[in-house]
């Protein structure tokens, strides 16, 4: 199933890349399940220790409510809310929150005006059997090291 989930997240990030392509987001399925939240937290925390990172995890329904929140130690508080929007970012607009980083700087600034939109990396769709079932949001490092958690946090997924 985690090489499904895995698949899936690549294939929500290849929707979204920033050559503007418009393809049709993929569709939502059930909400992600509390199980499931927690194996992903803990994927991202294992992945974010490893790294000497602080992080904090959200992980939402299709929707963008909270499923999950877990915060390491140490964590800036800012970050809280970070990932929780991040989250809802994702699940909320179908696609990874570097989508809408991308394209603002390829200069498409309307999307600033879009509300609800976080634009910087470490939100991600969770994708499981070709259906968006929540997201994940990552905050504490730079964005790029929040993505790379993100998506490490989707790896292993049983």
């Amino acid at each position: 199933m985690m090489k499904r989930m895995f698949l899936g997240a690549v294939t929500a990030l290849a929707l979204t890349s920033a050559t503007g392509a418009q393809q049709s987001p993929l569709p939502y399925g059930s909400p992600v399940t509390l199980a499931q939240a927690k194996t992903i937290v803990a994927a991202a925390e294992q992945s974010a220790r490893s790294r000497n990172f602080t992080m904090a995890f959200a992980i939402v329904e299709p929707s963008g409510e909270l499923v999950l929140f877990h915060k390491m130690d140490g964590t800036q508080y800012g970050s809280d809310l970070v990932a929780r929007e991040k989250a809802r970012t994702a699940a909320r607009f179908k696609r990874s929150t570097k989508a809408f980083f991308d394209s603002i700087a390829g200069g498409r600034n309307a999307v600033l005006s879009l509300p609800g939109v976080v634009a910087i990396e470490g939100g991600t769709p969770i994708v499981i059997n070709g259906r968006i079932v929540g997201a994940i949001g990552v905050s504490g490092g730079t964005s790029e090291q929040d993505g790379e958690v993100a998506a490490a946090a989707l790896i292993g997924l049983e």
